[in-house]
């Protein structure tokens, strides 16, 4: 069974694949106050007071469906 959190919580993991400035350095998942799952993503910025994490949460990522099959038909051109 996966952990879930409990509403208003969340975690966030360092991001050992990250490959250019773009990817987070953390990323995680956190479920709202109503519920609702949301993606997070956190990076590593500096700024004039010091290092402090720029934050975005996003829809989670759904996976496409993969691409089905045409049937075959008797009637193709080959």
């Amino acid at each position: 069974m996966a952990y879930e959190h409990q509403n208003g919580n969340g975690s966030l993991f360092k991001n050992t694949n990250k490959t250019n400035d773009n990817q987070p350095d953390y990323s995680g998942s956190i479920k709202l106050q109503d519920g609702s799952n949301q993606q997070i993503a956190a990076w590593i910025k500096e700024g004039a007071k010091g290092k402090f994490f720029s934050i975005k949460l996003s829809d989670p990522y759904v996976k496409p469906e993969a691409a089905t099959v045409a049937e075959t038909s008797d009637d193709l051109p080959f």
